[in-house]
């Protein structure tokens, strides 16, 4: 009797383990099949890059951050930027299909964005950095001044972080940490808790952006998930990280060029900055704003009641205006 209970639990095991290793693969196929019919494949002088295209208007060249891709810079131009302006959302190197190559560096991957704006044809363009996209952007600004009319730095790091979102600096263990199927099974806990326990998900997210703790966290928290549109932000926001295992190879280059900032000299930016960080950013301490704006003249360092997340809580109107008030003062060619 006990034998054939223990055979049968077996099997059962066995059987529900194939059955949700089944159902993470089909997700997954479907998840990167809509991720490649949303953007297209650009060539450059510099290598290949994956871009989508929304809206219409001024050019906002929209860097993503660490874990990201093109679908998580649409998301905050949604957010943030409204329909006045063109968003132009590329995968950073190593991110879906834009290859790592040889733009590793934050100063190559600005070479490779300037080499994207001669593709498609665009002169002059504004640039936002958000959180990880923050130093790309940085060095666009800094190296490339006649190319770039203005730079908006959302929750960016811009000094050294020691961030490790994959691996804990371990040579032997940090390979199956960052494998395959090891980043997919937690793929797939997530997609599991965004599909049955959302608030919790929330929840957690916040538990790990934010440096509000207890009741002031709990009350956070409750601001965004009783508003609805915030909600499916940030549940949106979520699916930008997934599958991890498609953007594995850019976050682990991101992590190590972080570790080594600053890499430019920020006093040759010339162009106007829009700094907008949260007050209590956990994942990225408000110190990394302060820095810009303490070395730009030109820099309008705005704080907001917020943690990472700055589209979403009590401030995200606000956040949202200074964006298209800074958008607006900036006269960009063939614009009035």
């Amino acid at each position: 009797m006990g034998r054939n209970w223990t055979r049968r639990a077996a099997v059962g095991t066995a059987l529900l383990t194939g059955a949700a290793g089944g159902a993470l693969w089909r997700w997954k196929k479907q998840r990167l099949a809509e991720l490649t019919a949303g953007s297209e494949l650009v060539e450059t002088d510099r290598g290949v890059v994956e871009v989508a295209r929304r809206g219409s208007g001024p050019p906002v060249l929209l860097l993503h951050g660490d874990p990201g891709g093109y679908d998580q810079s649409l998301l905050f131009g949604e957010a943030l930027f409204g329909d006045d302006v063109e968003i132009i959302a590329p995968s950073r190197p190593g991110y879906l299909r834009t290859p790592l190559a040889d733009n590793k560096s934050p100063s190559a991957q600005a070479a490779l964005f300037v080499a994207l704006l001669d593709e498609l044809g665009i002169e002059q363009a504004v640039v936002g950095g958000i959180s990880g996209g923050g130093p790309a952007s940085i060095h666009l600004a800094a190296e490339y001044p006649d190319r770039i009319s203005g730079l908006i730095l959302v929750s960016a790091i811009t000094i050294e972080i020691d961030e490790r979102s994959f691996d804990i600096d371990n040579p032997l263990i940090d390979p199956i940490l960052t494998s395959t199927p090891v980043l997919d099974l937690r793929t797939g806990l997530i997609v599991l808790l965004r599909r049955f326990a959302p608030e919790r998900l929330i929840t957690l997210g916040h538990g790990m952006m934010s440096t509000l703790e207890d009741d002031e966290l709990e009350e956070y928290v409750e601001t965004v998930a009783d508003k609805p549109d915030h909600r499916q932000q940030e549940l949106a926001m979520v699916s930008s990280l997934l599958p991890a295992s498609a953007r594995i190879k850019g976050t682990l280059n991101d992590q190590f060029w972080f570790r080594q900032l600053p890499l430019t000299d920020y006093e040759a930016i010339e162009c106007p900055v829009l700094v907008l960080h949260g007050e209590f950013d956990a994942a990225v301490p408000i110190i990394h704003a302060e820095f810009v704006a303490e070395r730009l003249s030109n820099a309008d360092l705005h704080r907001l009641e917020a943690d990472h997340l700055i589209g979403v809580g009590p401030d995200a109107d606000n956040a949202k205006q200074d964006v298209r008030s800074f958008i607006d003062s900036i006269v960009l060619p063939g614009e009035p």
